[in-house]
């Protein structure tokens, strides 16, 4: 994992803690700041580097697909195609990249389902499995990790949002009231987990090729 990554994860966790600090009053602010310090990593990489707009329309497209594909899957609970869409996309792209439409998926997105404390966490989440994705950028990715990574990332977006839920509202915070959030959720994080290895097992590999064939195409995320 290069420094900007690192960067990214060091700010990310530093809005979080700024979050615990000064409550829910201010989430909306905390979000835009989080995508703020995002994008202002992005950019500033943006131009030091040999990079094109195209880049933008292909994050753009991205990020398009996951916010409608949550939407349309918003009658179903747990059962959202956003994950597969976003790592797809990051292992494509980079990590850097990955991390950034991570955030926004979630920002955007809750501007349909809702706004709230909880947005900044979903950016955090959302934006570590897009870094973590981009770190498979350039590798020849074996069908059974793509499935393994899409079902770990259902229950790591599914574990950050306990933390936020058990920091926020459980109280006392004990062994049993951790262990009773977790077990509360695991239902929906299964069901997410498995939905998005699922995904990458039937179309995983194909939604690659296309990607990288774009990317090919137009020149686009080099090293």
């Amino acid at each position: 994992m290069n420094r900007k990554s690192v960067a990214l994860l060091i700010l990310a966790v530093a809005v979080l803690v700024l979050m615990g600090i000064f409550a829910s009053k201010n989430y909306l602010l905390f979000s835009f700041g989080f995508l703020i310090v995002t994008l202002g990593i992005y950019f500033w990489k943006f131009e030091k580097s040999n990079h094109n707009s195209r880049e933008v329309v292909f994050i753009a497209i991205i990020c398009a697909l996951a916010v409608v594909g949550r939407i349309i899957f918003a009658a179903v609970p747990a059962v959202k195609p956003e994950l597969f869409i976003l790592i797809m996309g990051a292992i494509v792209s980079g990590p850097e990249t990955g991390f950034l439409m991570g955030t926004i998926i979630a920002l955007t997105s809750n501007m349909y389902f809702g706004q709230g404390v909880w947005t900044p966490w979903q950016m955090f989440g959302l934006g570590v499995i897009g870094l973590i994705s981009g770190l498979m950028m350039n590798k020849n990715i074996p069908t059974w990790l793509l499935v393994v990574w899409g079902f770990a990332s259902g229950f790591l977006l599914g574990w950050i949002m306990d933390v936020y839920y058990i920091i926020g509202f459980v109280n006392p915070i004990t062994i049993k009231s951790i262990a009773t959030s977790i077990i509360a959720s695991f239902y929906f994080d299964f069901v997410h987990a498995l939905f998005t290895a699922v995904l990458l097992w039937v179309v995983g590999k194909r939604w690659i090729r296309l990607f990288n064939n774009y990317k090919k195409k137009y020149d686009l995320f080099r090293l």
